[in-house]
């Protein structure tokens, strides 16, 4: 799985050394997916980490569009290689599009040369031409050229090379080459320059670089070495020796530099563009107007003026079109109440660049505050799923504890009656003892003449449910057919016992009459009975 965006790819098969560089914008990657559709694009092996696998386009709007690698549906990359590409970045390129430049710049002087990528792999390219001399192009940013190599004919400089000032100071100069920015295309190309002590590097096209049999001269300077020679001599040159360069010698900084300056404004749009700074594009093109409209410019000068404002133009309407698809894509997520994602974001940079229109900036500015809205109606809605999830997590705990509540009480409950249940057991025998006792002597008993009776003083204080408990359990041994003892507890005429022996027949399964005179009549009867058993 990729951890970060892959840019680059190569063309036709995994050992391919041409590049490519996936367009960010969604409609140029519709139109380079056309102009492709015959070929493949592979994480290739000439690439730093690359793992040989192939690669697909991923079109995208909240993002820059990017490759991704094919799945694999087997579950095995066809390669033995892990991707180690999430280590590098963009520029993971440069040494294949710098050699496709260099071969290219070879062959426009019609020399021959073998060029390869020594390892590690893009830390330089080396071109050995067709007369045995050894050119190196140092891409090691870490490491230093082996300047005293005596195999090296010359060494140029990549990217972000460093030079000490005594090897500059002893060499008179050096050669450079970097990655100016992109082409049409989408490809990088490169640029040259020529760096001096104590002074700053001088940048121009690569094509006014030639090898020539003693060294590597700029075609300006070789202009220049021929003027001097014609007007020394009183001579002039031919028109057909025009390129032809008689004189090879270090390169001067008395040489003008007026044709340098015009294509160096050219190369400040380059960079913007490359860097994505819109306001540096439009500074740029400003320049390119001046210099497009001053007088004496030369037909072949103002064509590649003219070439990098039409470039300048082509990028700010992609920009333009990129800005529409953002704002129309952004508009989409919002009425369908959709995260917009980065795209918010995307098109609040892109309508404060200084070539977006007021109706762009209108609409993202209405788009924004349907967003606050929609975000704001979000955070109402979340507050009150929030409040009703802690009304209802308030009412669970308030039922829980009221339930633990319950449960506690129950508890306790069922521990007191237990209790009480064994202290009334105790009393069983000493009041079955003393009820029969007075049955004996044919006598009748208070609770208090009881208590006094059989000296048990568990028997102060019960209540009304403990003493009908009690009597229960006293009488629960009690043969049917004969009365209960708790007829000798019994007043005459007194309510509250009446009503005691009533609950107590109950619990014990016993008809009682409804009527108090019948049943203090049979209550009399009853402890007569008794009186008469027990005597």
């Amino acid at each position: 799985m990729d951890t970060r965006l892959i840019q680059t790819a190569v063309l036709g098969n995994p050992e391919s050394d041409e590049p490519v560089i996936c367009p960010e914008d969604p409609e140029e990657l519709v139109a380079f997916r056309l102009e492709h559709a015959e070929n493949s694009w592979w994480c290739g092996i000439n690439l730093p980490g690359g793992c040989g696998r192939r690669l697909t386009t991923r079109l995208c709007t909240d993002k820059i569009c990017h490759f991704a690698h094919v799945p694999d549906p087997h579950g095995t990359s066809g390669s033995r290689r892990p991707c180690n590409r999430r280590l590098r970045g963009k520029e993971d390129a440069d040494h294949l599009f710098i050699r496709a430049d260099l071969a290219r710049w070879l062959r426009q002087q019609n020399i021959e040369a073998d060029l390869a990528l020594p390892d590690p792999l893009g830390s330089a390219i080396t071109a050995r031409l067709d007369d045995g001399r050894l050119l190196v192009v140092h891409l090691d940013t870490v490491r230093a050229p082996a300047w005293d190599d005596e195999e090296v004919w010359e060494h140029i400089l990549g990217p972000g090379c460093r030079i000490s000032h005594e090897v500059l100071t002893r060499r008179g100069h050096v050669y450079r080459i970097r990655m100016e920015g992109t082409s049409d295309r989408g490809r990088r190309f490169s640029v040259a320059g020529i760096e001096r002590a104590g002074e700053h590097t001088r940048w121009f096209d690569l094509a006014n670089l030639t090898v020539t049999a003693n060294g590597i001269n700029t075609v300006d300077e070789a202009h220049s070495s021929r003027h001097e020679q014609a007007t020394t001599t009183g001579t002039k040159q031919p028109a057909t020796d025009q390129r032809s360069i008689v004189t090879v010698r270090p390169p001067s900084s008395a040489a003008p530099i007026s044709r340098e300056q015009r294509p160096s404004t050219a190369g400040r749009l380059d960079n913007a563009i490359y860097e994505e700074s819109p306001a540096r594009v439009k500074s740029a093109m400003l320049s390119l107007e001046d210099a497009i409209a001053k007088d004496g410019v030369e037909s072949d000068e103002l064509a590649a003026l003219k070439a990098a404002y039409a470039r300048g133009q082509r990028w700010l309407e992609k920009r333009a079109r990129l800005r529409r698809t953002v704002i129309e894509q952004l508009q989409e997520r919002v009425d369908a109440r959709r995260d917009p994602g980065g795209l918010a974001r995307q098109a609040l940079d892109l309508v404060g660049e200084p070539d977006a229109t007021d109706e762009d900036r209108v609409k993202v500015e209405a788009i924004q505050q349907q967003l606050q809205r929609v975000a704001r109606e979000r955070r109402e809605a979340e507050s009150r799923r929030k409040a009703e999830a802690d009304r209802a997590a308030r009412e669970e705990m308030q039922r829980a504890a009221k339930e633990q509540r319950l449960a506690f009480d129950q508890e306790s409950a069922r521990r007191e009656q237990e209790v009480r249940s064994a202290r009334l057991k105790s009393l069983v025998p000493s009041v079955r003892g003393g009820l029969k006792r007075a049955a004996g002597n044919g006598e009748m008993r208070t609770w208090q003449e009881l208590q006094h009776k059989t000296g048990t003083r568990g028997l102060k204080g019960l209540s009304y449910e403990e003493r009908v408990e009690l009597l229960v359990l006293v009488g629960q041994k009690t043969p049917a057919d004969e009365p209960l003892w708790s007829v000798l507890l019994i007043a005459h005429g007194d309510r509250e016992a009446l009503a005691m022996h009533r609950a107590v027949a109950a619990e014990l399964g016993r008809d009682v009459t409804e009527n108090d005179l019948e049943l203090i009549a049979e209550l009399t009867a009853q402890r007569a009975e008794l009186h008469r058993l027990h005597q």
